[in-house]
């Protein structure tokens, strides 16, 4: 189980972020984590515990939407997926509304 969450961690970090040295960099700067811990979890072949984990979901939408996955709370999912989903609608008809004017 241990081996199967540390590679959904590092999937849902390379689908959001790639697989390039940028992608370690920001794992970096969003929990504070060394360069070598970042790497790992990248690899799956370690994963992140504690305050790194909330870190991660704090800024990572996929290591967010996995964490409550892995939590029995799909059905929040979906209401979060429609917060972000309005807040980029908002956000292009803001753009669409300053190109307009």
């Amino acid at each position: 189980m241990k081996r199967d969450f540390n590679l959904m961690v590092a999937a849902a970090l390379r689908n959001e972020l790639g697989q390039s040295r940028r992608s370690i960099k920001t794992v970096m700067n969003w929990t504070g984590a060394s360069e070598r811990t970042a790497k790992n979890w990248l690899s799956g072949s370690c994963g992140p515990t504690g305050h790194h984990l909330v870190e991660l979901a704090k800024h990572s939408d996929e290591v967010f939407d996995l964490f409550l996955v892995l939590s029995g709370r799909r059905p929040m999912i979906t209401s979060m997926s429609l917060v972000r989903l309005r807040a980029h609608l908002a956000a292009t008809i803001e753009r669409l509304d300053r190109q307009i004017v």
